[in-house]
């Protein structure tokens, strides 16, 4: 038996005992726990940037919800402002469209020019074209700067139809977001109707209707394709690309978007090239002007005006650029113009005193005026409706509006709310109060050591609390606001409309109007000593309807009460007599206004800003003047002085207008009640030893109900 022969002996390796085969790179790295720890926490803060972008999505849809995408397809016209009497106002959104016309009315050259130029993947995207957006936010941060837009024509049209301005990141997203709700609700012919329609192309031509008019002469189906590529070229900045007033640049953009369109493949390279040569004859500016007179709605604007604008945009943001709406405001155009006429004239005096140092309006040539300003205020004080206003002496010059958003320290003019509250707590007129300087931690509360100064340098005895109003005593005021408490004051201003900032640090200033507020708002809150207590908020806007005459909005008053009557009653009584013979408004008497009126005149320091509050039994009206930039109007600029007159002017023309004026409501029953001039409570027989009794006329609501026990 033979054996296999034998080969070569294979060389058996002993695996070493618990030895694992090598992983590769990849999973050793991922068993490393920091990187573990690094994927975990790029997983967690990818989930939650998904989640915010999600709810950032869901929010900017949710607003877009608001607005009405019928008004895409409506056109635009002009909105018709009247005043409380039906007389116009005015006109907003006054753009005249013309005839829209139908897609196979306009030249194909026209609606393929302005695809290649605005938007070249409009009939691929919906709504948001991501690559060109992508593109562009690319490149403007290569360049720092925005050198590139990525506004599809649907996202145009959004801001062409709502009125979205400005731009931030906010507007944009609600902007994609309202322009996607356009794609799903038009079709792409639709949405390119309306583009088209509507569009600015400079020199109040809106439409390419008009601008095929204006520019060329021509009907919107007859232009010619370098015609059409002119106007493609202006939509992206129409009054520097002009025709009219910029040929060379206008010739510019069109040789480029005619570039573009060969890019697209809407014609041959060598067609544009020829094409570029050609220069189309726009016709004279002058003839599309009087065209534009004859057809257009246009009406000077003012600050009546723009406060309609941005009330209407806030209300209605679906309607702003579509118009059509019928607007019925609060205004009274005869009172208005009662405001004007008084304001004007008025500060031309006051220019042209000796004294007077800086630049008037006669001078004004361009810039911000530095000439004197003055503001006023009309309303009616059991409604809150406001019949007059203005916002500067000229909305041309500037159209800042200084009645609504300039807050101006009112001084004195926020005296009586401090004495309105004092009153509430117990304070009655006939009480004495000292007149002296303040004494060192007299205010316990003061922390910045506070020494108010007497306008006349004077400090007198302790005098009845009402001639601390009646005078404007700023020591006697502090110590009457001290009676009724700072946060009390607080509160009140607050109820009142005014000082909103207030609360976070007061200081004892504050007492005597080192707050800032604006005309309106102080008018509003004096309405409230003339109706008995009852604030009533103010509004201008009565009624607004849109085209189809579907009333949109109809005004609903909101009123509350400030003060109680008999509080409001006193201080009433007080501001009767600011305005007689010995008050710090005496000179509206004297001027020869005889109706029935309470006010307060204010002075800040160093004759910066005057003012006079006041009203009668139906209008509270108020007046303000001073410089834009805070300066000394001239010596002796009291509020009395400077602002009376004003006040007394228009008031009386509102008398004769038609305006009746009669008797201020009391507060029902009125005692006169023997009190004690230390306490305000009923007297006791130590008050009778101490002479301190004193009759005072009571209104029943603030009738006191103990009796005095500090003698």
């Amino acid at each position: 038996m033979t054996r296999p022969a034998k080969g070569p002996r294979k060389r058996i390796v002993p695996s070493r005992k618990g030895a694992e085969p090598e992983q590769p790179r990849w999973r050793r790295l991922l068993a490393m726990p920091l990187v573990r720890l690094v994927i975990l926490i790029g997983l967690v803060g990818a989930c939650a940037a998904l989640l915010v972008a999600a709810l950032i999505l869901f929010n900017y849809d949710r607003q877009a919800a608001r607005y009405d995408l019928t008004a895409v397809g409506r056109m635009p016209m002009e909105s018709t402002v009247t005043d409380a009497t039906g007389a116009l106002v005015g006109y907003l959104h006054g753009e005249n469209v013309g005839t829209p016309l139908p897609l196979d009315q306009i030249s194909p050259h026209f609606l393929q020019a302005l695809v290649a130029r605005e938007d070249s993947r409009f009939y691929q995207h919906h709504g948001i074209d991501h690559r060109g957006l992508i593109r562009a936010w690319l490149r403007n941060f290569q360049e720092k700067r925005t050198v590139q837009g990525a506004s599809t024509l649907t996202m145009q049209l959004t801001r062409m139809t709502f009125g979205l301005t400005g731009r931030t990141m906010q507007r944009k997203l609600l902007e994609m977001a309202i322009a996607r709700r356009i794609e799903h609700h038009y079709t792409k012919d639709e949405i390119l109707t309306h583009y088209v329609n509507r569009v600015f192309l400079g020199t109040g031509m809106n439409g390419i209707e008009q601008a095929a008019r204006g520019y060329f002469g021509k009907h919107a189906s007859e232009l010619s394709l370098p015609e059409a590529a002119m106007i493609a070229g202006v939509i992206r900045a129409p009054n520097g690309f002009s025709p009219f007033r910029h040929y060379d640049a206008a010739l510019r953009e069109m040789r480029s978007t005619l570039h573009r369109m060969a890019d697209e493949g809407m014609i041959t390279e060598e067609e544009a090239e020829s094409l570029c040569l050609a220069r189309p004859q726009v016709l004279p500016q002058a003839r599309w002007m009087e065209m534009l007179r004859e057809e257009a709605k246009i009406s000077e604007q003012s600050h009546l005006l723009r406060l309609v604008e941005e009330e209407v945009k806030s209300l209605f943001p679906s309607h702003v650029g579509v118009g059509g709406l019928k607007i019925q405001t609060t205004f009274d155009l005869r009172l208005q113009a009662a405001a004007e006429s008084t304001v004007r004239t008025r500060l031309a005096e006051l220019e042209s005193r000796p004294g007077f140092t800086h630049p008037t309006y006669a001078a004004y040539q361009s810039g911000d005026p530095a000439y004197l300003q003055a503001a006023t205020v009309v309303l009616e004080n059991y409604s809150g409706a406001i019949r007059a206003l203005v916002g500067g002496r000229d909305f041309a010059h500037s159209e800042f509006n200084r009645a609504t958003r300039s807050k101006r320290p009112m001084g004195s003019v926020f005296k009586p709310l401090v004495y309105g509250t004092a009153f509430e707590r117990g304070l009655f007129p006939g009480m004495l109060i000292s007149d002296a300087a303040l004494a060192p931690g007299e205010i316990p509360w003061d922390k910045i050591g506070w020494d108010p100064q007497n306008a006349d340098g004077v400090y007198g005895d302790r005098l009845p609390v009402e001639t601390g109003l009646i005078q404007s005593r700023n020591t006697m005021t502090a110590r009457v606001g001290e009676w009724a408490g700072i946060d009390t004051v607080i509160a009140m201003m607050e109820h009142a409309g005014l000082g909103e900032a207030e609360r976070a640090e007061p200081t004892p200033p504050l007492y005597i109007g080192t707050i800032g507020a604006n005309v309106r708002d102080v008018t509003s809150a004096y309405s409230a000593f003339a109706t008995g207590g009852t604030r009533h908020q103010t509004y201008f806007l009565e009624s607004v309807a849109d085209r189809d005459g579907t009333v949109l909005y109809q005004h609903e008053d909101a009123n509350y009460r400030v003060l109680s009557p008999g509080a409001a009653w006193l201080t009433s009584k007080l501001l009767k007599k600011v305005v007689a013979d010995g008050g710090t408004g005496a000179g509206l008497r004297q001027m020869g206004f005889t109706a029935p009126a309470g006010g307060k005149t204010g002075t800040t320091n160093d004759f910066e800003d005057a003012w006079f509050v006041g009203y009668t039994s139906r209008l509270s009206c108020g007046v303000w003047i001073g410089l834009d930039q805070p300066a000394k109007i001239m010596d002796d600029a009291y509020g009395g002085r400077i602002a009376v007159p004003v006040w007394h002017d228009l008031m009386t023309e509102a008398s004769r207008i038609g305006y009746e004026f009669g008797e201020f409501p009391d507060p029902g029953e009125v005692i006169q009640m023997e009190l004690c001039r230390e306490s305000g409570l009923m007297v006791g027989d130590d008050c009778r030893d101490a002479g301190s009794v004193y009759i005072e006329e009571v209104p029943h609501d603030l009738i006191p109900r103990k009796n005095c026990h500090s003698h």
